[in-house]
């Protein structure tokens, strides 16, 4: 199956990359902080034998550009970033997923196009200011406190440094035994994000992580008018299973898939039945694929 490689350019001139595979009605896949398409590979190999897949790199992330120009690198400069590369995909309309911090950036994309998008699916993420709830409410906001009072610099040294082939063992080790990453994911599948972090760009990084916690969407879930499918993890200490418990409360048409033993590595953890809730939720927003779709899509 050939995927397109493709990119476009932010409102302050950063490139945008983006993968485009596969034929018929469109999901866009939005990445969470610190990360790249890694986590949606589960779903991707999945969805794309159907629909069409689109995933792209935040600014700063994986292969897209540095931010330029720092007064748009907001909750809603990511939202129109996430426009921009649906418009160089000549795609009119979409279901729009969001995973972690992309959670956010598809919500406030209600806010701004509401025209465009068919069905939401927030993934394993908050609505607004993930630092209050990281951990433990009385342990994130401490942690964001430290996030603005560091350098981005030392930041940046720290990446690099837990990056490195001599420490991915011991940081896989610790991140299973806390909890952030779940007991059956390999070392294999998360190294190619572990060591992705020595290649991020450390100011766009930073200044997302203040902008997220600037941010909320959570005026808008009571308009949200198409079907939605939030996904939880019962075991996420990044973003606590309760916040899509909430968020899937207050959205009209929004359905709750809840993975009691989910972590924040979920679409890892429980990919079968997070793929398997997602083809559901396709056929419900599209319809059965046709014969001539899964032929042009499939392997």
């Amino acid at each position: 199956m050939s995927c397109r490689h493709r990119y476009t350019v932010s409102v302050d001139g950063a490139s945008l990359a983006f993968w485009d595979e596969g034929e018929g009605p469109v999901v866009v896949l939005t990445n969470g902080f610190a990360n790249t398409t890694l986590y949606w590979e589960p779903v991707r190999q999945r969805l794309r034998n159907n629909w069409r897949v689109i995933r792209w790199d935040l600014r700063g992330h994986g292969q897209s550009g540095a931010v330029r120009d720092r007064e748009t690198m907001t909750i809603a400069g990511c939202a129109d970033d996430l426009r921009r590369v649906m418009d160089a995909a000549g795609v009119d309309k979409a279901v729009l997923a969001g995973f972690s911090l992309g959670c956010q950036i598809v919500l406030e994309a209600w806010r701004h196009f509401p025209e465009r998008i068919d069905g939401l699916v927030p993934a394993l993420g908050p609505c607004e200011r993930p630092f209050d709830t990281l951990i433990h409410p009385a342990v994130g906001p401490l942690v964001y406190e430290l996030y603005k009072a560091v350098p981005s610099s030392i930041w940046g040294t720290g990446l690099k440094l837990g990056a490195l082939g001599s420490w991915l063992k011991p940081v896989h080790a610790v991140a299973k035994k806390i909890g952030f990453v779940g007991v059956d994911v390999s070392l294999a599948e998360m190294k190619p994000f572990y060591t992705h972090l020595a290649g991020i760009d450390i100011p766009s990084w930073y200044l997302l992580g203040l902008a997220a916690q600037q941010h909320s969407a959570r005026d808008v879930l009571g308009d949200i008018e198409v079907p939605t499918l939030v996904v939880a993890g019962g075991s996420d200490r990044f973003s606590p299973g309760e916040l899509g418990r909430q968020i899937a409360g207050e959205i009209p048409q929004a359905r709750l898939l809840w993975l009691e033993d989910a972590t924040h590595t979920g679409l890892f953890d429980e990919r079968k039945r997070i793929s398997d809730a997602f083809e559901r939720f396709m056929q419900q927003v599209y319809g059965e694929p046709t014969t001539i779709q899964k032929a042009a899509g499939g392997e």
